[in-house]
């Protein structure tokens, strides 16, 4: 089981991620500095693993820019991949 502080970095990181999402300048930011935002961010190994992998691999295939209506579902789509990742 998940503690709350675990809980609470793992929605930092989908809220980074949907951020990502959302914002193309933000997006490459967490592309090429995924290091630096997760150090900075205090993440776990496993919230590291996450971003550099899941997360980049996730903004990667998306496209440029990420039409306003579909930003929703994409969000949906990203915190389903990073839970999964997860574990849970």
């Amino acid at each position: 089981m998940s503690t709350l502080g675990e809980v609470r970095t793992m929605d930092k990181l989908i809220n980074i991620a949907n951020r990502a999402v959302a914002d193309y300048g933000f997006r490459q930011t967490v592309m090429y500095g995924a290091e630096d935002i997760a150090q900075r961010a205090g993440f776990s190994q496993q919230e590291q693993d996450i971003l550099a992998s899941t997360v980049v691999d996730f903004l990667t295939a998306l496209p440029i820019p990420v039409q306003p209506a579909d930003i929703p579902s994409e969000q949906q789509r990203m915190e389903e991949a990073i839970k999964a990742a997860a574990g849970g």
